[in-house]
């Protein structure tokens, strides 16, 4: 292991701190879990007590508890999505199915509903009115919209 973060560092040691920030970053980035939050719920028309929606800037994602997808749906085929305040239901209405979710172990509705919401929000403005093409800037606008559950 002391060979790796020696061969790690000499990566890294002739690189100002911001250029190896934005490679940190970047090596984040292409992570395959990046970009999507991870909710416990359950889903109406599932027999499992628990799964969960990943939710991701450009889709939402059903996955088994060990991680893998299940299911994709993408925001562009998505026509509505409401929730029942009530009994904390959502539902999301598909150009093909319609999927009713129910969050578990005290997440807020309003929490998915609110993530669904920014992502669809960002995806709408061009960049030009957000200010720059700046992923920073991207996401901490996304944060400023969602950040009573950061």
């Amino acid at each position: 292991i002391i060979e790796r973060i020696l061969e790690a560092h000499a990566n890294v040691s002739n690189l100002s701190m911001n250029e190896a920030k934005l490679q940190y970053i970047k090596a984040w980035q292409s992570l395959p879990e990046y970009d999507i939050q991870p909710f416990v719920v359950k889903f109406k028309d599932s027999s499992k007590r628990e799964e969960i929606l990943g939710i991701a800037s450009n889709r939402l994602i059903k996955l088994s508890i060990n991680g893998d997808a299940l299911k994709t749906w993408r925001y562009n085929t998505m026509k509505s999505w409401n929730v029942n305040w009530q009994n904390k239901q959502l539902t999301i209405e598909f150009e093909n199915e319609t999927i009713t979710l129910l969050p578990l172990y005290n997440i807020d509705s309003k929490c998915i509903h609110e993530f669904i919401g920014a992502y669809i929000f960002l995806s709408m403005r061009s960049k030009d009115k957000i200010g720059t093409n700046d992923p920073l800037q991207q996401e901490t606008l996304f944060h400023r919209l969602t950040s009573a559950y950061m």
